[in-house]
């Protein structure tokens, strides 16, 4: 903010107004605009004579310049640079954050996966265990009413007394 009252200090109200109308446009297009008065005039609400005049006040202390493309600013063309620099760099550190949160994600799922493969496999064996324990309660259980077949054989010769 202290560039800009720096900068257009000792100018009028209608040179700074044309100024920052041709900044903004400027910014907006991200290139030089073309000289074409008539348009520009319009857009800064003066006539095509008043416009040239101040142009060339503008272009006489250095806050612009003419180039083969038009009307153009060092300042502009700088801090589109810094911001385009600014914009990749923030570009890339999202993009980071993002792979690093995806990784994340990616972790996370694979730890629930591994706990419900170790779950499913705790049940499984707990569940064969007691099929077994089952088992074994039952086959004692047979054995234990089962009738046992002895023969009792007795002797024809039998004292008594």
């Amino acid at each position: 903010m202290y560039d800009w009252i720096s900068g257009t200090d000792g100018m009028t109200l209608e040179q700074r107004g044309a100024y920052m109308t041709l900044l903004v446009r400027m910014y907006d297009k991200k290139a030089p605009i073309k000289e074409d008065f008539e348009t520009l005039a319009r857009a800064c609400n003066c006539s095509q004579k008043k416009f040239a005049t101040l142009v060339e006040y503008l272009m006489r202390n250095d806050k612009l310049i003419q180039t083969d493309d038009g009307l153009w600013n060092y300042r502009v063309e700088e801090e589109l640079k810094d911001f385009s620099d600014k914009k990749e760099h923030i570009s890339q550190v999202r993009s980071e954050a993002g792979k690093k949160g995806a990784q994340a994600k990616n972790n996370t799922k694979q730890h629930v996966n591994n706990f419900a493969e170790a779950n499913n496999k705790q049940n499984v064996f707990f569940a064969e265990a007691n099929a077994k324990q089952n088992q074994a309660i039952k086959n004692q259980n047979k054995n234990i009413y089962k009738k046992t077949k002895t023969i009792v054989r007795f002797s024809k010769k039998r004292n008594w007394f």
